[in-house]
């Protein structure tokens, strides 16, 4: 089991630094009934991770893929994954540079809308930014793929999957000890414009970082 959390563990970074979560849930703080609607975001982040985490290790369990010796199509799917990530990337920062300098990012009409957001849109904007967000996403498929290393018996396999889960959200979680501190409005403020700013430079970092750790994956598994 601890070789597999040890295996897994890299892949949290893409849930702990992603922007886009952390600005919610700090957009959600600073409305009104904030802790509450925060609250539900981040209860609906942590399951919905949990819940796709374990249906993508259940889903490799079934397809045979477990344990050291695996399907060579599995160091093929990875390896096309860290090709396409490295493709975004490079689509990213071709964009990027074509931007112009000193232009301030504009905020997405969702995170503006956040604080008018009913309870079940809320929930929706949670679950949409796991699966639908490629860095997110990826995050959790890579921890699926380092999971099946190691045969678990499911109940290991749950509990694997919730610490996991726990520590990618730390990002999302620590919004709240700001808020609680004294001046945490401030701090929420700067800190919700900050990740606007640069959320751009971020995601394409996570997204060229987990690019190679794909195609590393593939590469190692095709040549071993």
């Amino acid at each position: 089991m601890g070789k597999a959390f040890a295996d897994m563990l890299p892949y949290t970074l893409g849930l702990i630094v992603s922007p886009f979560p952390v600005v919610a849930v700090i957009a959600l703080l600073i409305s009104a009934n904030g802790r509450a609607k925060a609250l539900l975001f981040v209860v609906t982040w942590l399951v919905t991770s949990w819940v796709v985490l374990i249906a993508l290790i259940a889903l490799l369990g079934a397809l045979g893929v477990t344990g050291h010796a695996r399907p060579a199509w599995v160091s093929w799917l990875a390896l096309v994954i860290g090709v396409l990530l490295l493709l975004m990337a490079v689509a990213g920062i071709r964009r990027a540079a074509r931007r112009t300098a000193g232009k301030t990012p504009e905020v997405p009409r969702w995170i503006a809308a956040m604080d008018t957001m009913t309870p079940p849109k809320i929930i929706g904007v949670a679950a949409l930014l796991i699966v639908a967000n490629p860095v997110n996403f990826a995050s959790l498929a890579g921890g699926a793929i380092a999971a099946g290393q190691e045969p678990l018996p499911f109940g290991r396999q749950l509990v694997l999957a919730a610490v996991f889960v726990i520590i990618g959200s730390i990002g999302v979680l620590a919004p709240y000890a700001t808020a609680l501190s004294a001046g945490g409005d401030q701090r929420l403020h700067r800190m919700r414009g900050w990740l606007i700013q640069h959320n751009g430079a971020l995601t394409l970092l996570l997204i060229l970082v987990f690019g190679l750790l794909f195609l590393a994956k593939g590469l190692r598994g095709l040549l071993a």
